[in-house]
């Protein structure tokens, strides 16, 4: 798929059909979880199938020996009538025609309510949809049908939606893991609104592949097998050739709808890519709407999103003409059988060979037949929306996942202990971009670090290694002498707090996002970090305190109350590690000079690392690491780098006293 959908990364979309068999096995392994379910639904099912067998018969008995006064000897010897039926037969001989009747008719009601029609009727749980795959996977979500009316319908109905929830649940589950645990660097390429599209409208794609390749074929199976079992043993000698009719459609339905399975993987794939992009431009206009407003952008936006809209929309109208041309093809091919099956039935009445009452029951069984192997013939060609889906689900759970740890989860060393080594660490983009080379420093607890250097010198890239968000592509870094690859990324992430410079906050309570960083932290706790992060005050101005909202990415706050809190939030992580992302830019001298007191003040047993521009908060750093152009140009305390005439950190020191003075 081309980078029009906004793909940068899922970008090679083709399936082969030996992709399509792997991405099938694949989506059965979430079938093993619920195996007892599904056991269940499957027992039901054939349950429901035997129960409706007998169901015609009735009819042939209430024409043939109801209204057409047939008599009934013993054991329905020389009738036309299963084994199964010879019981009931043998309680009906010698009762006038009403009594039978009447018989025929209270079984009839008892099966029904319990079964409906079974097999003839079905009870789904589908509500109105339209025709993109968005509104359609609604439906896959909670998906449920059942042969059956009645009771046992009923509750088959509630099995299979409860299967198919569990399946998507679990799906969307993994995938929304996976996703909230990729790279940075991917997660940067990719827009949120494709991973949101994944999430809501390709995940319940797997619970279709699990029932089209198992319950639907089962139930195809046990109904074709259980008539055509009984139509041979009851009708062999007269109507053989409804059996091969019958057998015939679902070979010739898959022979002539298979060339197109390629073309409906291609149709499916674009529309679900054009509809990830659609939900981009939602998710992209809305999030920046106070950008797009201030810059007049905002008839931009809305032709982009009216042009995603029309895309999506043709895409989706290319899938309907791929499945009804599908359905075309399927229905004629099985018009040409249907006309011979009832040629078959009725030239046999004609012949004397066939009563009245042969009729409901050979057009049940034929219709079944017919219905079955229709269904049968459509199985593949069907599945490739699905198969699109898949693709996308697994993509995303399988593209460069975080690195996992080759040791256990290790405990820290005490505090007080606590080395932090970068050794000759290089990185470089997934484009080509070099950010850093050749980086080595030492930083141990109780030390306040400072990363100072001009915009674009690899500052925040080397940071985000110490939590693993990035990976040197060269050399390594060390927690206590163990290389960050070799620790668990969890537990590594529990001893770093890190404070970004774009502020992430949720658009809940104020206690919820603190609580981010310690779930179960108490109200004097947060009273307390928030009094270090000068933001107590504020918090207690709300209307509700910390149970006060602070709207959409705290919209509610001025910038200088989101770094604030933020702030607040990496102090009560009480991790050994934390790292401050330009944690004084918008906040005005005296909270800054308050802030780095309080820092100072509670730092003696951590190691933070703090990046910044302003020499107020430089200054108050025990070591400081200059970099330029991705490089550590000078390392050392304030006094030492300072004593250095021709200095870069000097330098850098003079031109913000010259634009102060200025």
């Amino acid at each position: 798929m081309t980078e029009r959908y906004h793909d940068r990364l899922d970008v090679r979309t083709t399936l082969a059909t030996g992709d399509v068999f792997s991405l099938f096995r694949r989506a059965l392994g979430y079938l093993w979880p619920q195996r007892r379910l599904f056991a269940a639904r499957a027992g039901l099912m054939v349950l429901i199938y035997a129960l409706g067998l007998p169901l015609p018969w009735f009819l042939k008995i209430l024409i043939d020996h109801g209204v057409m006064q047939q008599p009934i000897p013993p054991g329905g010897e020389g009738l036309l009538y299963p084994f199964f039926m010879t019981g009931f037969l043998d309680s009906v001989v010698g009762l006038d025609p009403l009594a039978v009747t009447l018989y025929a008719l209270t079984t009839l009601a008892v099966v029904f309510l319990f079964v409906g029609y079974s097999g003839n009727t079905m009870l789904e749980a589908n509500l109105a949809e339209g025709a993109d795959v968005a509104t359609r996977s609604e439906n896959k979500i909670s998906a449920g049908f059942s042969a059956a009316h009645g009771l046992v319908g009923l509750l088959d109905l509630c099995l299979a939606i409860r299967l198919s929830q569990r399946i998507t649940h679990h799906v969307r589950g993994e995938l929304f893991s996976r996703l909230s645990r990729q790279p940075l660097t991917s997660a940067n390429l990719q827009r949120s609104g494709d991973a949101i599209f994944r999430v809501l409208h390709d995940a319940p794609s797997i619970a279709g592949i699990c029932y089209a390749l198992t319950l639907n074929p089962l139930a195809m199976v046990v109904s074709v097998g259980a008539n055509l079992w009984v139509l041979t043993a009851v009708y062999g000698g007269v109507a053989p050739e409804l059996v091969w009719i019958g057998l015939s459609a679902v070979g010739l339905t898959l022979l002539a709808t298979s060339p197109l399975a390629r073309w409906a993987r291609r149709v499916s794939q674009a529309s679900r890519a054009s509809g990830s992009a659609t939900t981009d431009e939602v998710e992209e206009g809305l999030k920046n709407v106070a950008a797009v407003q201030s810059l007049g952008g905002s008839d931009r936006q809305r032709e982009q999103f009216a042009a995603a809209s029309r895309e999506s929309f043709r895409q989706s109208l290319l899938l309907v003409w791929v499945v009804n041309a599908v359905e075309w093809i399927a229905e004629h091919v099985h018009l040409v059988f249907a006309t011979a099956g009832f040629w078959v039935i009725f030239a046999g009445i004609i012949r004397g060979e066939l009563t009245l009452g042969d009729i409901p029951v050979v057009l049940r069984m034929y219709s079944l037949l017919y219905e079955t192997s229709m269904q049968f013939g459509r199985i593949w060609i069907d599945q490739q929306d699905n198969a699109a889906a898949a693709r996308r689900v697994f993509f995303s759970m399988d593209h460069e996942p975080e690195q996992s740890a080759s040791r256990p989860a290790t405990p820290l060393l005490p505090d007080s202990a606590l080395s932090l080594r970068f050794e000759e660490v290089g990185f470089r983009y997934p484009d080509g971009r070099r950010a850093l080379a050749g980086i080595s420093f030492e930083a141990c607890a109780g030390q306040t670090l400072a990363i100072v250097g001009p915009s674009g010198a690899g500052k925040t890239t080397l940071a985000q290694m110490i939590p693993k968000f990035l990976h040197p592509t060269d050399g390594r870094v060390t927690l206590n002498g163990v290389d960050l690859a070799e620790l668990d990324t969890a537990a590594l992430r529990r001893a770093v707090a890190y404070v970004f410079q774009e502020h992430q906050l949720l658009t809940d309570t104020v206690a919820a996002n603190l609580r981010i960083a310690k779930p179960e932290a108490t109200v004097a706790e947060m009273e307390s970090v928030c009094r270090l992060a000068g933001a107590l005050d504020f918090v207690r101005a709300m209307p509700e305190g910390f149970e006060s909202r602070i709207g959409r990415g705290g919209g509610a706050l001025s910038t200088g109350q989101k770094q604030r809190l933020s702030i607040a939030r990496g102090l009560l992580r009480g991790a050994p590690i934390l790292i401050l992302d330009e944690p004084t830019a918008a906040l005005d001298p005296e909270t800054e000079r308050a802030l780095l007191d309080a820092l100072s003040v509670t730092g003696r047993d951590r190691l933070t690392i703090v990046i910044a521009h302003r020499l107020s908060t430089i200054e108050r750093a025990d070591r400081i690491v200059y970099l330029d152009q991705g490089r550590v140009v000078e390392a050392g305390s304030p006094a030492e780098l300072l004593a250095k005439p021709d200095g870069a950190y000097k330098r850098f020191v003079d031109l913000q006293l010259g634009a102060s003075a200025a």
